[in-house]
C-alpha cells in the first residue's frame, strides 16, 4: 500500500473531518466584555465549572404576595424553569436551588461557572412570555377575520372595535384586548392609520422547540440564525385563518403592497420581524420556523440559543428580581487546569515510550501518540465546547478514554505483528471483537452513573429474568430462585435511597466523557489506526 493510497482512505477522512470540525468549534474569537474591552475566547470558557474557572452567584427574589404551599409550589416552578433555561443556553455547572429565610421568605439562588454576569441577567430576569404578532393597519374602518368577523374604526386617537354582537370596546395606543378568543394589541397610529396587532401564536401554543433544526446562514455582519418550533393544531388553524386576511402569491402582505411582517415579543418587548410566507393560508402548518439576524457567528447562536431556552423553559410564574451578584473565586484554579491537560498530555508521551520499548518501531509510536491526542483534541471540540461541563471528574473520564484507547491501540498492533498464518482481514476482526466488547462493557458500567435509575432496574430486572428462566426450565437449583428473590429486593431497597442516586450524580461527567471517549475511539479514531499499521507493517 502506497500513501496515496493510504490517503483515499474513508477512515482517515473520517478522522479529518473530525479534526477539522474540533478546530471550528474551537476556534478563538472576539468578544466584548462588561467594562466595554475585547478579549479572547473560546467555547471552552463557558464550558468549565466552578472549580477551573469561578464562577457567579445570583440572589433572587419572588415579585410574589403568595404564601404558603402556593409559594412553594412558585419556588418549584421557577427553579425547575430557570434550571432549564441556564442549561439550554450554554452555561455550564449550573446550580439553582431555593433558599428559606423563614417567615415565608423565599429566595433562588444560581450559580453556573460562567462570569459574563451581562448574559446571566438578560436570561435570568426575563419572566419569558412569548407572542407571534401580525400587523392590523386601521385607516378608516377595516374587517378582519378569525372565528368571526370584527370591525375596526378609527375615530379620532381611539379605535373602535365591534363584533357580531355588538361593540366590543373603544381602546387607546398602548391597549391590549380580546376579541373572542383572539388577543389584539393596538400599537401605535400615525395621521394616516393605526397599527393593531394580532397574536398568531404564543408560548403555550408551543409543543416543542425543535433544537436540531437549528442554522446558521450569511456572511460576516449578517448572520441569519433559525430554528423551528412545533404548535398545536389549533394554533395552528388560527395562524391559517388569521393569514386569510392578507394578500400576496408567494408572501402575506397588506393592502398597501407592503409585507405583513410577524414580530416576535419576549416580555412584551420587540424581539424580531420577518416576512411570511403565503403557504400559511393555503395550509395549516405545525412547524412554523422562527429566524433572527446578529452581527457575528457568536452573537447569533448566543441569541438563538436564548430565545429556543425562554421557548423551552416556558413562562416563569411570577416575575423576578436580582438582589445581588457574586464572582465566585476558583478553588482549584487556571493554573491547575492548565496542569491538567499538560499531564494527560505527559502521559501520552509516557505510554509512546513504554510502546517504543517493547515494539522498538518509531512508526508505531508516533500513531498511538497522534491517535491519543486526537481522540483529546476531537473530546474537547465535539462534547466539551457545546454540551459538557469540564470539570475535575471530566478530566478524570478523559483520562480513562484515552487510557482506553491505548490499549486497543496495543490490541491492534498485537494482531498486526502475528505471523502471517491469517489474513489482516481477519486478525482485525478479532482485534475489533476484543475491542467492542470492552467498549460494550465500560459503556454499561458508566450507564448507571449517567441514570442512576438504571442500577436498581437491573439489578431488579436480573432477579426477575433469574426466577422466571428458573421457573421456566423447571430447574432443581432452588437457590437461584433466591438469589434472584435477593436480587429483587436490593433493587427494590436502593430504588427508594435518594442519596445513592444523588452521590452517584455527582461524577456523571466522568461518566458522560468516558462514553463519548469510547464512541469517539471505536467510531473515528481506531478504524484510522488500523489502517495506518496496516500500511506500516506492509511497507
Amino acid at each position: 500500500m502506497e500513501v496515496k493510497d493510504l490517503m483515499k482512505e474513508w477512515r482517515l477522512w473520517v478522522l479529518f473531518t473530525a479534526l477539522i470540525v474540533s478546530t471550528v468549534l474551537l476556534a478563538p474569537q472576539y468578544e466584548t466584555t462588561d467594562s466595554g474591552d475585547y478579549r479572547i475566547s473560546t467555547n471552552l470558557d463557558e464550558r468549565k465549572s466552578i472549580e477551573f474557572s469561578g464562577g457567579t452567584r445570583i440572589l433572587l427574589g419572588l415579585q410574589s404576595n403568595a404564601t404558603g404551599e402556593q409559594l412553594g409550589n412558585q419556588v418549584e416552578q421557577i427553579e425547575r424553569i430557570l434550571g432549564i433555561r441556564l442549561s439550554g443556553s450554554g452555561f455550564a455547572d449550573t446550580q439553582v436551588r431555593s433558599i428559606d429565610l423563614g417567615g415565608g421568605e423565599q429566595r433562588i439562588q444560581v450559580q453556573t461557572g460562567s462570569s459574563n454576569t451581562t448574559r446571566l441577567k438578560q436570561l435570568i430576569s426575563q419572566q419569558g412570555s412569548f407572542e407571534a404578532r401580525l400587523p392590523v393597519m386601521v385607516d378608516g374602518t377595516k374587517n378582519f377575520t378569525v372565528d368571526q368577523t370584527y370591525t375596526f374604526e378609527r375615530e379620532n386617537e381611539s379605535v373602535i372595535a365591534s363584533g357580531p354582537s355588538g361593540t366590543i370596546g373603544t381602546y387607546q395606543e398602548g391597549d391590549s384586548f380580546s376579541a373572542g378568543e383572539t388577543r389584539f394589541h393596538f400599537v401605535n397610529q400615525t395621521d394616516q392609520s393605526a397599527r393593531l396587532e394580532v397574536t398568531a401564536y404564543n408560548g403555550e401554543d408551543i409543543i416543542e422547540v425543535l433544537t436540531s433544526q437549528g442554522r446558521l446562514t450569511g456572511g460576516q455582519g449578517n448572520i441569519q440564525w433559525s430554528f423551528q418550533i412545533s404548535i398545536d393544531q389549533e394554533a395552528a388553524q388560527r395562524v391559517q385563518k388569521i393569514a386569510q386576511n392578507y394578500q400576496g402569491l408567494n408572501q402575506l402582505t397588506l393592502d398597501n403592497g407592503q409585507p405583513a411582517m410577524l414580530t416576535y415579543y419576549v416580555d412584551g418587548r420587540e424581539e424580531t420581524s420577518l416576512t411570511v410566507s403565503s403557504d400559511f393560508k393555503r395550509s395549516v402548518i405545525t412547524q412554523p420556523s422562527i429566524q433572527g439576524t446578529a452581527e457575528s457567528r457568536q452573537k447569533a447562536v448566543d441569541e438563538r440559543n436564548r430565545l429556543q431556552a425562554l421557548l423551552q423553559s416556558g413562562q416563569l410564574p411570577v416575575p423576578v428580581e436580582v438582589q445581588s451578584i457574586n464572582q465566585i473565586s476558583s478553588s482549584l484554579g487556571g493554573e491547575f487546569f492548565s496542569a491538567s491537560i499538560v499531564s494527560i498530555i505527559a502521559a501520552l508521551f509516557a505510554v509512546g515510550g513504554v510502546v517504543y520499548a517493547r515494539y522498538r518501531d518509531p512508526r508505531v509510536v508516533l500513531p498511538i501518540v497522534l491517535t491519543g491526542a486526537s481522540e483529546i483534541y476531537i473530546l474537547l471540540g465535539l462534547w466539551f465546547s457545546n454540551f459538557g461541563t469540564l470539570s475535575l471528574s471530566a478530566i478524570a473520564g478523559i483520562v480513562a478514554a484515552v487510557g482506553t484507547g491505548v490499549d486497543d491501540q496495543i490490541i491492534i498492533t498485537d494482531e498486526s505483528t502475528r505471523e502471517k498464518v491469517e489474513s489482516w482481514s481477519n486478525r482485525m476482526k478479532k482485534a475489533f471483537f476484543v475491542i467492542f466488547t470492552s467498549a460494550a462493557s465500560t459503556i454499561g458500567a458508566m450507564a448507571p452513573i449517567v441514570q442512576p435509575g438504571l442500577i436498581s432496574l437491573s439489578v431488579t430486572t436480573s432477579g426477575i429474568g433469574l426466577i422466571g428462566y428458573t421457573l421456566y426450565t423447571r430447574g432443581t437449583n432452588l437457590h437461584y430462585i433466591g438469589i434472584g428473590g435477593l436480587a429483587v429486593m436490593v433493587g427494590m431497597i436502593t430504588s427508594s435511597l435518594e442519596p445513592s442516586g444523588a452521590a452517584l450524580q455527582n461524577i456523571h461527567e466522568f461518566a458522560f466523557t468516558t462514553i463519548f471517549g469510547i464512541m469517539i475511539g471505536i467510531t473515528i479514531t481506531r478504524p484510522a489506526y488500523a489502517k495506518t499499521i496496516e500500511y506500516i507493517k506492509q511497507d
